[in-house]
């Protein structure tokens, strides 16, 4: 039963993430990892994303952390989700290394909101960035 509803979770994720196509494409994300709890998305380090200083640049990363929260979010929400109501990063450090991971996790969900927490980590597991999201929740 477990991993029949790993594999529903794993598809609804998968579906979600296509969802994000055609902006997603430029950015190569891969699901790597799919749970009731955690979602786990893969950038590749692409030069294209760079800034002048070889880090990535912060619009990549906002990205990369708003797709991995909302596919974190169509997995976990009770109703359909309406919106983005509020998005907040801190960056750590630069973002480098040959890829970043956004890890997403609900924190709250309830009747009209759902909150998403996202860490995105370097290839080496430092944390580059903290990111809270807030999605707006109507009832099916």
């Amino acid at each position: 039963m477990d991993k029949l509803r790993n594999k529903d979770i794993y598809e609804s994720a998968n579906d979600a993430l296509a969802k994000s196509i055609p902006f997603s494409n430029h950015f190569d994300l891969e699901l790597i990892e799919v749970t009731a709890d955690t979602i786990r998305i893969r950038m590749a380090f692409k030069e294209k994303l760079t800034r002048s200083n070889g880090s990535l640049h912060g619009g990549a990363l906002m990205t990369l952390a708003d797709i991995s929260g909302v596919v974190c979010a169509s997995i976990n929400t009770s109703g359909h989700l309406a919106g983005t109501q509020q998005f907040s990063i801190s960056f750590l450090r630069p973002g480098s290394g040959s890829y970043i991971d956004a890890i997403s996790k609900t924190v709250h969900n309830g009747r009209t909101s759902l909150v998403v927490q996202t860490s995105l980590e370097n290839d080496t597991g430092k944390c580059i960035a903290v990111i809270t999201q807030t999605q707006a929740v109507r009832q099916n």
